[in-house]
Order: C-alpha cells, then sequence, then structure tokens
C-alpha cells in the first residue's frame, strides 16, 4: 500500500486493492476447495477490515463484506471456515504476517500490541457471526512474537475465549484457537502452563501450530532429518488439542544433498505423505498455506501441488532408530559411497548448520552455496608431524577422532587458517594457526555424512558458521550447532534403496501419478528463502486435510 500510494496517490491505490479483493478470491475458489475433497477453509484477515486503519497505516478498510462473502460462499458450498485475526492493532510481531514488516525488530514493543482493541474485533466477528453453523473456529491472532510474556499472552487467550463465548459462539459449535507457534519455552511448557493459569475452565479450545521446513535451523537438515521431523509433529499432535493452522511442502537447503539421485517432486511427494501421515494425529485437523498464492511455485500452492500428483504418495513405513549411532534412514535416502570411510587425500565437502557448503575464493572463506562445486571442494590433509607412517601409507590412512589435519582448498591449493577469529587462507604448511583438532560426534573414524568439529590448535576456538554473518570463524571455544560440521565425500552416489509403501494403498487414477523412489533426475541446488525469512502470501484461503473432530463439528 506503501508503494502504491507513492506511486498513484492514496485514492488510485484504495481502488487498486479492492479491485484486488473483488476478484482475487471468488465463489468458484470455494467450490473447487471442496471439489477438491477439502472440507474447510482458512481465511486470514487484518484488523482493518473490521474496524479504520489506525492513524498513518495505509491499509484501506473497513471491508467486512468480503468477510461476509467468504462466511456465504462456506455455507453454500458446505464448506467449514475458521476466521483468523491475522494482523492485530499495534502488531503481534515484528514480521510481515502480521501486517507490517518492522526493522529493526527494535522498532517494535510487545506492549505495541493492543490487546484491548484487539479482543473488541473479536467480540465483533464472534457477534457478526454466531449464528452461522459454517463458522466452526475462530483464530484470536497469528504467530505472535516469542518475546510476547507468556503471562500476558495466555491473560489475552483467556479473556478472548470469554469474549467469544459471551458474544454467542459456544463451545459446542466453534473451537477457539490458541497459536503457540515460535514459543521459547516450547510447546508442551506453554500448555501446561495455560492449563494451571486457567485452570482447565475453557472448552473447546486448541493450540495452533505451524509446521514448516524451511526456515531457520531446518535448512541445515539432511532428507532423513526433515522425515523424522514429522514424526517428532505427530507426537506433539498426539499430546494436546491443536490445529495446523499452516503447512507446506518447501524444504531446506540441505536437503537437496542429501536425497541421492531422487527427482524433485519424488522428494516433495515423500515429504508431503510423511506430513499428511502425522497430521492425521491433529485433533482439529490441518491447513495448507496455501490454496492460490505462489501460482508457479508448487510447494506453496495447494491447486498446483495436486494437479502433479504431490499429495498422492502414500507414506513409507521408515526404518526404527533408537537415536543411538547414525539414523539408518540416512543411508537409505543418501548412499554411501563403496568406500563410506573418509581418508586422507579424499575430496569432501564440508557442510555448516544452515545447510551451505564452505567455499574458497582466493584468501576469502565462507559458506555462501547450497551446491557442490570446485570451489566447495576441500581436501583433509596430515599436519606436519601428525604420523610417522610413510608418505605412501599416509596417503590412504582414514581420518580419526582427534587427529591433527590441515584444510587444503582444491581449487587453489592454499589452507584453511585462523587469523583474528576469521578463517581465512595460507599457504604455510606447518604453522599452528592452519591445523585444526577433528573432533567426531559419536565416532571413532570419519565417515561420509560424519558430523565433526575443527578445532584450531593456536586458539583452541572452534571453527564455525554464522547465519547472520558473511564469513566462516573460529571464536568459541563452544561445541554446539553453529559448530557443527558435516563432511561428505565427493563420490558419484548409488541408486537408493528405499523402503517401499505397501502396494495396496497405492491410490489409482489421475490424481496419483507416482514416480519410482529410484529413478533419477536433475536436483534443486537450493530450496526456500533467505535464512531466518519466512515468505508469508497476502490473502489465502486455507485448505483442510483432515476432517475436524466433533470437537469442531
Amino acid at each position: 500500500m506503501k508503494v502504491l500510494e507513492k506511486k498513484l496517490g492514496k485514492k488510485r491505490a484504495a481502488d487498486v486493492i479492492r479491485c484486488h479483493r473483488d476478484s482475487h478470491t471468488t465463489k468458484d475458489d470455494f467450490k473447487r476447495v471442496r471439489e477438491s475433497g477439502l472440507n474447510a477453509v482458512r481465511v486470514p484477515f487484518g484488523y482493518w477490515i473490521v474496524t479504520e486503519p489506525r492513524p498513518k497505516e495505509p491499509y484501506v478498510g473497513p471491508a467486512l463484506k468480503y468477510l461476509d462473502l467468504a462466511v456465504d460462499w462456506a455455507e453454500e458450498c458446505g464448506l467449514q471456515i475458521v476466521l483468523d485475526l491475522h494482523g492485530c492493532p499495534g502488531g503481534e510481531s515484528p514480521e510481515a504476517p502480521c501486517g507490517r514488516r518492522q526493522r529493526p525488530e527494535s522498532r517494535w514493543n510487545w506492549k505495541h500490541w493492543d490487546f484491548a482493541s484487539s479482543l473488541n474485533i473479536l467480540e465483533f466477528v464472534a457477534k457478526r457471526y454466531a449464528s452461522r453453523s459454517c463458522v466452526t473456529g475462530v483464530a484470536v491472532c497469528n504467530e505472535p512474537s516469542g518475546e510476547v510474556p507468556a503471562k500476558a499472552l495466555i491473560s489475552y487467550y483467556s479473556r478472548a475465549v470469554d469474549r467469544i463465548r459471551k458474544a454467542g459462539m459456544s463451545a459446542s459449535s466453534v473451537a477457539v484457537i490458541l497459536p503457540i507457534f515460535q514459543r521459547p519455552e516450547g510447546e508442551d511448557s506453554f500448555v501446561q502452563r495455560w492449563t494451571r493459569e486457567t485452570q482447565g475452565r475453557h472448552r473447546n479450545v486448541c493450540f495452533d501450530v505451524h509446521c514448516y521446513h524451511c526456515f531457520e535451523h531446518f535448512h541445515g537438515y539432511s532428507f532423513a532429518e526433515q522425515l523424522r521431523a514429522t514424526e517428532e509433529n505427530q507426537q506433539m499432535l498426539q499430546k494436546h488439542p491443536m490445529v495446523v493452522g499452516e503447512w507446506g511442502l518447501c524444504l531446506g537447503r540441505a536437503t537437496w544433498c542429501t536425497c541421492g539421485d531422487m527427482e524433485e517432486d519424488t522428494v516433495i511427494s515423500m515429504f508431503a505423505a510423511q506430513q499428511m501421515e502425522a497430521f492425521k494425529q491433529a485433533s482439529h485437523g490441518s491447513f495448507f498455506w496455501n490454496w492460490k498464492e505462489a501460482p508457479e511455485e508448487k510447494e506453496w500452492n495447494y491447486q498446483l501441488a495436486k494437479e502433479l500428483g504431490l499429495f498422492s504418495r502414500p507414506a513409507l513405513t521408515m526404518p526404527q532408530w533408537d537415536g543411538g549411532g547414525e539414523d539408518p534412514l540416512e543411508e537409505l535416502l543418501h548412499p554411501s559411497p563403496a568406500e563410506a570411510r573418509v581418508h586422507y587425500g579424499d575430496s569432501v565437502y564440508l557442510r555448516v548448520f544452515h545447510g551451505m557448503y564452505v567455499d574458497c575464493e582466493g584468501t576469502k572463506i565462507d559458506c555462501r552455496w547450497s551446491d557442490k562445486g570446485e570451489w566447495q571442494r576441500f581436501a583433509l590433509c596430515e599436519a606436519s608431524g601428525g604420523s610417522s607412517a610413510s608418505a605412501a601409507t599416509r596417503d590412504r590412512r582414514p581420518v580419526c577422532h582427534q587427529d591433527v589435519v590441515r584444510i587444503r582448498a582444491v581449487r587453489n591449493g592454499r589452507f584453511l587458517a585462523v587469523q583474528d577469529d576469521m578463517v581465512t587462507t595460507t599457504r604455510n604448511k606447518s604453522s599452528l594457526d592452519g591445523q585444526f583438532r577433528i573432533l567426531l560426534d559419536g565416532a571413532t573414524t570419519l565417515h561420509h555424512r560424519g558430523r565433526c568439529y575443527f578445532q584450531n590448535e593456536a586458539t583452541k576456538s572452534v571453527l564455525n558458521a554464522d547465519g547472520d554473518h558473511d564469513g566462516v570463524f573460529c571464536a568459541f571455544e563452544d561445541y554446539g550447532l553453529w559448530q557443527r560440521v558435516v563432511v561428505e565425500k565427493d563420490k558419484e552416489e548409488p541408486s537408493a534403496a528405499l523402503p517401499q509403501p505397501d502396494q495396496k494403498k497405492q491410490p489409482s487414477g489421475r490424481g496419483s501419478r507416482d514416480v519410482p523412489l529410484t529413478q533419477g533426475g536433475a536436483r534443486k541446488a537450493a530450496a526456500g528463502t533467505s535464512h531466518g525469512t519466512k515468505r508469508k502470501a497476502s490473502v489465502s484461503s486455507g485448505a483442510a486435510k483432515k476432517k475436524p473432530s466433533a470437537r469442531s463439528k
């Protein structure tokens, strides 16, 4: 709106947004949702749809007729509808999903969120639609910042439930949805505190979680770790009344270098199947983000994903794993070379925690790309005096825990070295600042996909990456997530011998185009968006993938 007003003036900008609202989502969309076999839509709206925008805010409102139309269309098409207060007065966070991204983040404080005005809007909406049987859910906000204290958030949630109930939406017909996505204390702790402080007096409330696998730490997850994360979601959903208010098909960067030779659509459809299997445990269903935004991006557009058959694959039965040693699913999805051990002189790639690979350009060391090319190719060399074995023997000796190594960039022959907490390069083969002690995570010999830490011999600090700053560093003596490196051998990967789904569950028909799990093809070099930035569309109808239980009719 700010850009439109600057280019067109306030009146013409308002005309543009009105035209968009008239044409973007229509009754035909609701019909297609129903025809797709779905049973509910989640309609996000900003507070300015209900009231006048606040002073100096560029929104156009009120525009209640569009909410009225959405409810009418849902009723006519036999769909349930969740009304989601997606943007609250003052903003529930400094991020784009609430209608305005504020930078630096310190411009926003949680006390800017106007709880009183938000409650008034919820009460107004509840009164307006209390008699409409298709409205089976009201979300009291969306993705509130983790900076909001739990006590303040629980107080707001409890008052919101009371206001909605008093406005005529009974617990027998409408679920009140309370977001706990990104709570710093975790879902379990927040729900337990909610239960203690409200003493269980509220009925038919559910907690809203958003299951995305393409932001922040998920960029560093291998494909196996992504699939295991869906099992963790399943366990979470079994514990509490929950709705998965948003989910999608986008995967973090490291997925695409750890999925063997599978085609992109095979990877995405396997991921979709495991998610949908997990979401069967959600007491109040799940909603895909989103129905029609990003028309050429199958990871975010439900209609395109369905057309491509990405929801047609049955879930895999994944191998059992007790959490000790390497997950056997890793080998199934990202097979090792014939010789899995890493020897001195082997070409390797070093993947850091956010899914990028360490690269060398001249004297500069960084981690800027998620593909494996010449700039990312390294070799581990024994440090001088590290062994008394002959050179011929040394060249094929496997790399072991506690070995002192030098890390050579294959492209230019330079060695990594530490200078003032920064990692740079050197040609000196004997200086301590270019020597690193390799510490393996739970192993004695380094293998393909092995996790390790590189501790500099001169400074005793550990090599680390940083998701917010360019470069590779060696600034702390920690052994944490930022310091962990995954070593991958530079060998052609064999075809994966993946577990096959139960053939009796195999779907048929046009929507079931299934790709063999071992079929080769081009893979994405990268996926997702910039590290730590959540991509959201401005207007969407969510699509429920599971029929809600009797709790929400």
